[in-house]
């Protein structure tokens, strides 16, 4: 990675900070007063299809076309103008094809392993909770460095019924549509009016933002766990997914997509929450050593094939001092 990086100023922007898309920024860059200002141009992550976090919940990382085209970048391209874009190492959306492969087809989708299957991880370095998750050992909770209080799973729900916990370090939300009667009406042996309080009682539920196990069935047991199922159904998620670095699936992804980001035109990729990837249990799981560094030269020759160079986000308190060590 010892090609030359630019040395002028770099425009940093999303595609539509500047006007209503990235053809309103290009005809700003294409104006002669601006000749020769920018050498780089950072093109931050909503140039990418995705859902959260200003972007850097990449549900793909073909074009946003609401916000970018190909004229752009030949225009780009023409202005002599070198690119940076992000790989958001770490995660994917739950909006993802590969997540929602797994969602489909569960333990048949070749995408199981892509993420981190929480209760697989940490093996027997745990015990199992009341929650059906593993509770890791007391001096591996100690060590685990967690962005918010909590443990980072998000509980997915499989085709079989059954509820995977997944490794979840940035974002996690689980919502239900509220049921209606037509989604109840394959329910035997029960009256449209004891679906309609069933229906209610599911509403009402998952309004206080409870799931629909919460409900309290009384004179509707009998109607319960199919009831449960249908809402089950409805769920729908938000958040981000960790990425199972020991995959070597997750490898040729990141091939493909640091291919994808050099045919954009790119010539600097910043490897976003890199420091998070690489997890062992009874590690801190923040810039894990020497696992760290080991991913890192892999990327790099993944990077050298493409003709990219890298820049690693340092995402971490300034006294820590890993801008020394990164750099």
């Amino acid at each position: 990675m010892n090609r030359d990086l630019p040395q002028g100023v770099m425009l940093n922007a999303y595609p539509d900070s500047i006007g209503k898309n990235l053809a309103d920024t290009v005809a700003l860059l294409q104006r002669p007063e601006l000749e020769g200002v920018f050498s780089l141009f950072y093109i931050l992550p909503t140039f990418f299809n995705s859902d959260l976090d200003r972007g850097f919940s990449i549900i793909d990382y073909d074009m946003n076309r609401e916000l970018v085209s190909d004229t752009d970048l030949a225009q780009m391209e023409q202005l002599g103008m070198r690119l940076k874009f992000d790989l958001v190492l770490n995660h994917l959306s739950v909006g993802s094809p590969q997540f929602q492969h797994m969602l489909q087809f569960g333990d048949e989708s070749p995408y199981k392993d892509f993420f981190i299957d929480w209760n697989e991880f940490w093996g027997d370095h745990g015990e199992m909770g009341p929650e059906g998750y593993l509770v890791p050992a007391r001096e591996c909770l100690e060590n685990l460095f967690m962005r918010k209080p909590g443990l980072p799973i998000l509980k997915v729900r499989f085709p079989d019924q059954s509820e995977r916990p997944y490794w979840n370090t940035f974002y996690q939300e689980v919502t239900y549509q509220e049921l209606v009667l037509e989604d109840l009406k394959g329910i035997p042996d029960a009256g449209e009016e004891q679906l309609e309080k069933a229906m209610a009682l599911v509403n009402e539920t998952i309004g206080r933002k409870l799931p629909p196990a919460a409900v309290d069935w009384g004179e509707l047991a009998h109607l319960g766990d199919a009831v449960t199922a249908t809402a089950e159904r409805k769920r729908a998620y938000l958040g981000q997914m960790d990425l199972n670095a020991r995959s070597e699936q997750v490898w040729d992804f990141y091939d493909e997509t640091l291919a994808k980001l050099g045919a954009y035109g790119a010539s600097l990729v910043r490897l976003d929450a890199f420091a998070y990837l690489h997890k062992e249990p009874c590690k801190t799981n923040f810039f894990n050593k020497p696992g760290t560094w080991e991913y890192l030269d892999r990327l790099a020759a993944i990077a050298d094939k493409h003709q990219l160079s890298l820049l690693p986000e340092i995402h971490s308190e300034y006294g820590y001092g890993l801008h020394e060590e990164v750099a």
